[in-house]
């Protein structure tokens, strides 16, 4: 060990290799602040292969102040291990001992320009994008066949109840919401379809607007005209009908908007409604619908609402079940239509939901629905049971009827009290039965008309919990049409022998 001492100050050198002799003079090159002609100094430690050119080239320092500031006799002589002082303003650029390599230097630019690259490139990228994607949508709000996607339904529901809402707005408004199906007509189309909604070619008329039969691309299909005052029904249909999709359900096609009104373009059903082919046919030009058409119709009706109430989640009541919104196709095979009034179970089916207010037609309505506003789908099941009542007796859900005594005035029937009234007789409630069937039915099987009223029977009692759900009603119902198709087998068997 020794002590140096300066006029800097005192250091303490250790050395591993030799032992200090107290009287030993030792000379150490000290860098003081009088080196004042260069603005930066840097350490080096020399490492081996470095020679003074390549060591003044890495730090872009002159030779010959190198040499002269590390007062080196030989500057071609210097060894691995040593330590020499490298001047030079062009240090500034090197802010750590370890960046000796120019290439970390050079790695640097590269990073940066890396970074810079990738940033713009993003940036591009981008700005292609939201080009792309405007100009698609601006395509899409003029090309009458474009396909349309999920949009708000709130917001839209807020802008087609305005009082702004004009025809050059609705049909984009409309085009922002809604289905993988689902086609957004041009107004001026829909026109063409119904020759400017003439009487002639009016199919239908409801609560919420008119139908007519029109001719879409070649396609005959059904229009349902809608005020925009009803707005909040066309978004309920329009929403439901893109999420559900069967058989016995209506297809929706497409939609449109134009002056004051809205449209649903549904598939045409070429038989019409249920209702007209129970209700006095005859003047509408129908013929009767056979026993095993009745059956069928009711079949394909309870698999359209066992959908509906148990294979979709969250969970469907359609709340306006009857014989006019049971649509028949060219088969007669039925479609249950009309979802503008639908409410939705999020937990389950038999938990109740509790209506703002109460809709669908009288004569339809459960008695728990008309009293507490509870829906559930065994309140559906209740309307149902109407409709199966219907079909075997052809008559309506509410008739009306002269009050004893006095011709000028009428009171309605209930369909189901009358019902229950017969099925309820203890002495003979089949031949009770008979003489209220639908006088149009010619052939039947008694035990199976029976069975049929039984279940419509089952259908409409009182206690809701005591109704079946629409699968046990899908069972029955196919038992039973099983046995028609049978039964009318056999007795054509019959009549050809």
């Amino acid at each position: 060990m020794g002590e140096v001492s300066s006029k800097f100050g005192s250091f303490v050198l250790e050395k591993k290799d030799k032992t200090l002799i107290p009287t030993q003079i030792v000379t150490l090159d000290l860098l003081c602040s009088c080196s004042k002609s260069f603005d930066y100094v840097l350490t080096y430690k020399v490492e081996s292969g470095d020679t003074r050119f390549t060591i003044c080239s890495r730090f872009q320092a002159d030779l010959d102040k190198t040499a002269m500031f590390n007062r080196l006799e030989n500057p071609n002589l210097i060894y691995a291990g040593d330590v020499i002082f490298i001047p030079g303003p062009g240090l500034q650029n090197f802010t750590r001992l370890e960046d000796k390599d120019p290439i970390v230097k050079e790695t640097s630019k590269s990073q940066i320009l890396i970074v810079v690259g990738s940033t713009l490139a993003a940036f591009t990228f981008i700005l292609l994008t939201v080009a792309l994607l405007f100009l698609k949508y601006y395509k899409r709000m003029g090309t009458p066949q474009s396909k349309v996607y999920p949009g708000r339904l709130n917001s839209l529901c807020c802008y087609l109840g305005s009082s702004q809402f004009h025809t050059k707005f609705k049909e984009s408004a409309i085009s922002s919401f809604s289905s993988e199906k689902a086609t957004v007509f041009p107004y001026h189309e829909v026109c063409d379809a119904t020759s400017n909604f003439s009487t002639s070619l009016k199919i239908g008329q409801g609560s919420y607007g008119s139908v007519y039969l029109g001719k879409l691309r070649g396609i005959d299909v059904a229009i349902k005209q809608m005020k925009n005052t009803k707005s909040k029904e066309f978004l309920s249909d329009l929403n439901i009908l893109c999420k559900v999709h069967h058989s016995n359900l209506i297809e929706l096609i497409g939609y449109a908007a134009g002056g004051d009104s809205l449209f649903l373009i549904y598939e045409y059903a070429q038989n019409g409604a249920l209702s007209d082919h129970l209700h006095r046919p005859s003047i509408r030009g129908y013929k009767p619908l056979a026993w095993t058409t009745r059956v069928q119709i009711a079949l394909d009706a309870a698999k359209g609402l066992e959908y509906i109430h148990e294979y979709r989640k969250p969970y469907y009541v359609h709340r306006d079940v009857k014989t006019s919104n049971i649509l028949l196709d060219s088969n007669f095979r039925a479609k249950i239509a009309d979802f503008g009034l639908v409410k939705l179970l999020e937990h389950s089916p038999e938990v109740a939901a509790v209506a703002s207010r109460i809709v669908g037609a009288f004569g339809y309505l459960a008695p728990e629905y008309v009293r507490d506003g509870c829906v559930t789908t065994k309140s559906e099941v209740y309307s149902f049971g109407v409709v199966v009542m219907e079909l075997i007796t052809g008559q309506q859900a509410l008739s009306k009827e002269a009050s004893p005594g006095n011709d000028q005035y009428t009171e309605h029937r209930s369909l189901v009290d009358h019902m229950l009234s017969i099925l309820n007789d203890t002495q003979n409630p089949m031949d009770k039965l008979l003489e209220c069937l639908d006088p149009n039915l010619t052939q039947y099987h008694r035990d199976l008309v029976f069975q049929m009223a039984l279940l419509a029977k089952d259908c409409v009692d009182d206690n809701w919990r005591r109704r079946p759900d629409m699968s046990n009603v899908v069972i029955s119902l196919s038992s039973i049409l099983n046995s028609s198709k049978a039964n009318t087998y056999y007795v054509r068997t019959l009549i050809h022998a």
